[in-house]
């Protein structure tokens, strides 16, 4: 993972892959630290599975990959801030993340965060998507329910959404 935007994306993908129907993602930044957090109503994990999230040789998706780096490698690079990830989940009602990372020299870039917010929304058609950004006190707000009966398969309406995003960031 080269930036935030990629844990973002990897960590909305893995509410996804847990059957989530509806996530909300929630990313602040200030001058001094980014907050990110992600909540679902995925298939969430008992506390045998929570307790092994961070060690990057256990994943539940054996068929597809024998390693899961996305939340060690989240947290290794928070905590090189001196930040942290939180993690907390309850089966069958979901799974909450909340990582801080501080803006010192060892914080990773932001990247393309207009382009994995979109990524998600027009990849994973099937899930509301709610995205909150702010940066100080600006902040914009998206809810994919505004895209009922809109065709996601279409790169012309793709290509709007990623338009979106990215003019929605450079607003702020």
């Amino acid at each position: 993972m080269r930036t935030i935007a990629d844990h973002v994306l990897d960590i909305a993908q893995n509410s996804v892959n847990a059957q989530a129907t509806h996530v909300k993602i929630k990313f602040v930044e200030d001058r001094e630290k980014i907050v990110i957090k992600i909540r679902d109503n995925g298939c969430g994990m008992d506390e045998e599975k929570l307790s092994k999230i961070f060690d990057p040789f256990f994943t539940t998706h054996k068929e597809v990959r024998r390693v899961g780096l996305g939340l060690p490698f989240l947290k290794q690079n928070a905590e090189l801030t001196g930040g942290y990830v939180h993690v907390s989940s309850t089966p069958k009602i979901g799974t909450i993340l909340e990582a801080t990372l501080f803006k010192t020299i060892d914080c990773q870039p932001i990247g393309d965060l207009a382009g994995a917010f979109a990524t998600l929304v027009t990849s994973s058609t099937d899930v509301i998507w709610e995205i909150e950004r702010c940066l100080e006190k600006r902040c914009y707000e998206f809810s994919s329910k505004a895209l009922d009966g809109v065709d996601l398969s279409s790169p012309k309406v793709i290509k709007m959404i990623f338009e979106y995003f990215k003019s929605m960031e450079l607003s702020l």
